[in-house]
């Protein structure tokens, strides 16, 4: 149940005892391999899985191939560093197949997650829907000789077949939300000021969406967490391959419309301002 080390146990439910800080699992990783280990280029190393079943169960509720997750994130093929370091001084790497985001933590940061997580196991399990990150594993990395290394894994919503024209970071509101128009491309995060655009949603899916921004804050503010966005990618459909769907209002002119995505008769519009 571990990603270091895959093996055909049983399945079965999580338990209580399955949450927090002892439950972990940790195996050496010899340079020149071992019978449970392959061989690899770096230093010797210990592997740490914390709450090993947990997230073996959350991967697989959200569909994340084991053997294609460790071969993602400890395979020959390097990570990809992200420009700049956060706010908090953790680091940011995308995997070579842009599935998983990487992101260091503190000490500090794990014992937070830690006693959150059963409390998040329950959240994403009760709403399928839910726009909070999805976490798929929980690591420490000791080399023979240096320092340790704590990261979490992520799902990179931006991991699609479309192309993402535009990003933004939102997070409702307006002080410094803005981002330097020196050059903006389609790696540039914009913020809450840069966004001047107005959305038409199916209202179905426009109350369904606002639902599940409520529930998911209301849990995070339960934990105490203040500092969250709304993270948000545009893809701008070719003007000749944009159909105008019956639910448009008329007041919107079609010259103006890009559809963002659509299911059967259902279409989401952006409206250029």
């Amino acid at each position: 149940y571990t990603v270091g080390r895959i093996t055909p146990i049983q399945e079965r439910e999580v338990r209580a005892s399955d949450f927090g800080p002892k439950a972990n699992f940790w195996m050496n990783f010899p340079k020149n391999g071992s019978p449970l280990t392959p061989s690899h280029r770096a230093l010797d190393f210990k592997w740490k899985d914390y709450c090993p079943m947990v997230f073996r169960n959350l991967r697989e509720m959200f569909k994340i191939d084991t053997a294609d997750y460790m071969i993602s994130i400890s395979g020959s093929d390097a990570l990809r560093e992200l420009s700049s370091p956060g706010k908090s001084g953790s680091i940011f790497f995308l995997s070579q197949d842009d599935q998983f985001m990487i992101k260091t933590l503190r000490k500090s940061e794990v014992q937070v997650l830690l006693r959150m997580l059963p409390y998040y196991y329950r959240h994403v399990h009760a709403y399928e829907n839910t726009l909070v990150t999805k976490f798929f594993g929980l690591h420490r990395v000791r080399p023979s000789s240096g320092q340790k290394f704590r990261f979490v894994v992520m799902g990179n919503m931006f991991c699609t077949e479309l192309r993402i024209h535009r990003r933004f970071d939102l997070k409702g509101s307006s002080l410094g939300r803005s981002t330097e128009k020196i050059k903006i491309d389609e790696n540039t995060t914009l913020k809450d000021l840069d966004l001047n655009y107005s959305f038409y949603l199916e209202p179905s899916w426009r109350d369904a969406l606002l639902k599940q921004i409520e529930i998911d804050s209301e849990f995070l503010r339960n934990h105490s967490i203040m500092d969250y966005s709304l993270l948000l990618g545009f893809h701008y459909r070719a003007r000749q391959n944009l159909q105008i769907g019956s639910s448009c209002p008329e007041s919107i002119l079609p010259d103006k419309l890009t559809v963002l995505s659509e299911a059967g008769k259902n279409a989401i519009y952006i409206l250029f301002l």
